[in-house]
């Protein structure tokens, strides 16, 4: 079956965003620094907006959305609520820094990002569950979306505050943050390749080398790299997003390529 690509953006870019607001929200946490608050709550914003509409062009009929989000059990209904709450919150995540309003208020609010962000990330894959396809039949298979997205998120955020000149010991770690989410990645991505056979089947090689090498070893690499020196945590930062953007789209293009057949015989697309 064809490769669903405004699926494909739609989980990639709310997956980013999402986890990329959970480390702003967890530095707001921690405290380790006060850079990239702002910058990486807008960025997580935007991407949350775009992956949205992207997920509206792959229906044949775009004007027909407010009927298919009239079943609130279905996969999409599921999303829209998530992307809708979790761009409210980020909102007034945003307007509670503009007022310098902080401690508990601003902690609670960022809470509140930080679980609809992963939970965002892992639904985009637990809609896709269907006992008919073995490979799509696992909840590994939301793990893998989770995993390869938390990656993004934590390169984007170790970029972004590297840029602005976090202190050293902020970029570390956050650079050993990423080092986790990459290895987060690799275990869910080596963990559903295995149980689905994807690394004996025709799509090994670009699953291998983007979603478990790009995707998940690089972060781990470069986020180590962060970790020991933090001052060439921009370049390390921007080489493990490169990676796990790579690594998203070919864990979710594997799975397309993975769920051949069925979707076109019952022409759902």
């Amino acid at each position: 079956m064809d490769i669903q690509w405004s699926l494909v953006i739609f989980t990639v870019l709310t997956g980013l965003g999402g986890w990329l607001f959970f480390f702003v929200g967890l530095n707001v946490l921690l405290g380790k620094t006060d850079k990239g608050a702002f910058a990486g709550t807008v960025a997580a914003l935007a991407l949350a907006i775009v992956g949205g509409c992207a997920s509206v062009t792959h229906l044949s009929h775009p004007d027909r959305m407010l009927g298919a989000l009239q079943h609130p059990t279905s996969g999409i209904f599921t999303e829209a609520v998530l992307v809708g709450l979790l761009c409210i919150t980020l909102v007034a995540f945003l307007v509670m820094l503009k007022r310098s309003i902080a401690g508990t208020p601003l902690k609670a609010v960022a809470i509140v990002g930080m679980t609809l962000g992963v939970l965002m990330s892992f639904m985009a894959g637990q809609s896709y569950l269907m006992d008919a396809i073995a490979a799509w039949n696992t909840e590994l298979l939301p793990l893998g979306y989770l995993g390869t997205a938390a990656a993004a998120g934590a390169a984007a955020y170790l970029m972004l505050i590297a840029a602005q000149k976090a202190d050293e010991s902020a970029v570390s770690f956050f650079g050993l943050m990423t080092l986790v989410a990459g290895a987060v990645s690799l275990v869910t991505t080596v963990a559903y390749g295995a149980m689905a056979g994807v690394f004996a089947g025709s799509t090994a090689l670009v699953y291998a080398g983007g979603a478990v090498l790009c995707g998940s070893v690089v972060p781990l690499v470069f986020g180590a790299l962060a970790w020991k020196r933090p001052g060439n945590a921009l370049v390390a930062g921007l080489v493990a997003l490169a990676g796990a953007l790579v690594g998203s789209c070919a864990f979710r293009c594997a799975m397309w390529l993975l769920g051949a057949g069925l979707y076109d015989f019952f022409g759902l697309i």
